[in-house]
């Protein structure tokens, strides 16, 4: 554990900037006089933004490469032993336990950044956004703790609810936090959050539906869809609630974010290129500012220039929908798989836009496979709005279908699922499909390619996981499969080891 604590002690590189879209770090300052001044907190807090999109996490790790691994989205060719190790659940090896304790030690140290920010912003309440730097940093210590949550524990369920989780660092000094219990950092990151929803309020006049900016308004005002906005405190809660099976609760956040009016459909003409290297303008709600590279290595795994596929991530074809077929290693025909996943109803003009706009042939060449394209901008130049998607649309509409449909509100369901459908080129029939969590699933398997979210849906649902590479026969839901390992350096200083995680029960009364 020491060499945890020597990170949240150690003073961090603060980005300065002209323009937020032109973060890069130009110093270092120490101590307490950072936060000076107005320009020390968004430089803080830019700094925490460019660390989230760091390879390690949301640059890569956490979105578009190992969760949508472990789904069974991709498959690669002569892969080696350390896939075969990943893809068959074998998360012991050393060397892939290097790739998750850089997820935790990374995630804990910006947790310790953004502790500093909420510590440091209490002597300053006269700062004019004062509330903006709180709300944000409130935004993004319960987002990050979530995501922690999410990876290294159980699933919220009954029997796992009272079970260790992880520890919730809320302040800047160098301690050991306890473990705490799943039900008790569901209860901090709610809390969290609801006071950043508090904080926030006043969003709706600097997050335009145009996204162009309000003329004299400062820069840290502008390109709101970067930064830990109202929305996307809205849009967590609906997650976070969805993820503790209280869809009531994730149904009010989801509408609001909805109702919100500041958010709609990409145009199904543009969908090609809609999020190819860059956020949505229409549809994202909170996306991250990539670091330098970024395209590079979604080329390098997306884009590869001949049918050499050794390195490639190539789209899944046919385990996941026909695990009835004994497939050999590598691609299966391409009429399987995510070609049929996307096929709908093709009467009166129906289509799924996404499947032509997402999986296209290389420009220039005549290739095997079809390449997926959908987060990565083959043509031409990167839109200035560079970055991914952490948060769109898309997922508030299925959170409300499936909050209705369990709620025995086919109707109003079927509305927000239609809504969804059509913004996407197609539209069922009465009688042609029949509408349940399987149709849902379905959806949030096509909407989120590429996004790192449907391990996420398949972890609370307790659903199976077909794998892209060995066996046909899907991996049971368990916890040894969901479940990533933690540190074992988390351990070394913590009284009793991996049996000493539960904090006394005084302190986690105290502390609740």
């Amino acid at each position: 554990m020491k060499k945890y604590i020597i990170l949240f002690i150690l003073a961090f590189g603060i980005a300065s900037c002209e323009s937020f879209l032109d973060v890069k770090p130009k110093s270092e300052i120490l101590g307490d006089k950072l936060f000076e001044t107005r320009e020390g907190f968004e430089d803080a807090l830019y700094a925490v933004y460019t660390d989230l999109a760091k390879d390690a996490l949301y640059g890569k790790v956490l979105s578009w490469y190992l969760p949508d691994l472990l789904a069974g989205y991709y498959i690669k060719e002569n892969a080696g032993r350390e896939w075969e190790l990943l893809l068959t659940f074998n998360y012991a090896e050393a060397f892939q336990r290097n790739m998750f304790d850089k997820i935790w030690i990374d995630m804990y140290k910006n947790i310790s950044y953004v502790n500093n920010i909420i510590q440091n912003v209490e002597n300053h309440k006269d700062f004019k956004y004062y509330r903006f730097y709180k709300g944000e940093a409130l935004g993004l210590r319960a987002f990050m703790h979530f995501d922690l949550c999410n990876c290294f524990a159980p699933a919220y369920r009954e029997d796992t609810r009272d079970k260790p989780a992880i520890p919730y660092y809320e302040t800047y000094e160098p301690l050991v936090y306890p473990f705490r219990t799943l039900e008790a950092i569901y209860r901090k990151v709610l809390d969290d959050l609801k006071e950043a929803e508090v904080l926030l309020q006043d969003e709706p006049d600097y997050l335009t539906m145009d996204r162009k900016g309000i003329p004299g308004i400062e820069v840290f005002m502008t390109e709101r869809q970067y930064h830990m906005n109202l929305y996307a405190v809205q849009g967590l809660l609906a997650r976070v609630y969805q993820m503790k099976n209280d869809l009531d609760s994730a149904m009010i956040y989801a509408e609001k974010v909805i109702r919100s009016e500041k958010f709609e459909f990409a145009d199904k003409t543009n969908m090609a290129y809609e999020y190819a290297s860059c956020i949505s303008a229409k549809e994202t709600i909170w996306g991250i500012y990539p670091k330098s590279g970024y395209v590079d290595e979604l080329q390098k795994c997306f884009d590869y220039p001949d049918d050499n596929v050794n390195s490639a991530l190539l789209p899944l074809n046919g385990f996941w929908l026909y695990p009835e077929f004994n497939l050999p290693e590598g691609m299966g025909p391409v009429d399987y798989g995510f070609v049929n996943l996307y096929t709908v109803p093709t009467s009166e003009g129906r289509q799924d836009y996404r499947y032509n706009a997402w999986f296209r042939q290389r420009e220039g060449a005549v290739a095997k496979h079809r390449r997926f394209f959908k987060i990565y901008k083959n043509t031409g130049d990167v839109p200035t709005r560079r970055g991914l998607s952490m948060i769109r649309i898309p997922e508030m509409y299925l959170i409300m279908a499936e909050g209705l449909l369990k709620n025995g509100q086919m109707t109003e369901a079927r509305e927000y699922f239609d809504a969804y459908t059509r913004a996407r080129g197609f539209y069922f029939k009465e009688g042609e499909v029949t509408f349940d969590m399987n149709l849902i699933n379905k959806e949030y398997r096509k909407e989120f390619y590429g996004e790192g979210r449907e391990w996420f849906n398949r972890k609370r649902q307790e659903l199976p996981i077909y794998p892209a590479y060995y066996s046909v026969l899907p991996y049971p839901a368990t916890d040894e499969i969901y479940v990533w390992p933690v540190p074992e350096g988390e351990f070394e200083y913590r009284e009793g080891g991996k049996e000493g995680v539960y904090p006394p029960v005084e302190d986690e009364e105290q502390n609740n």
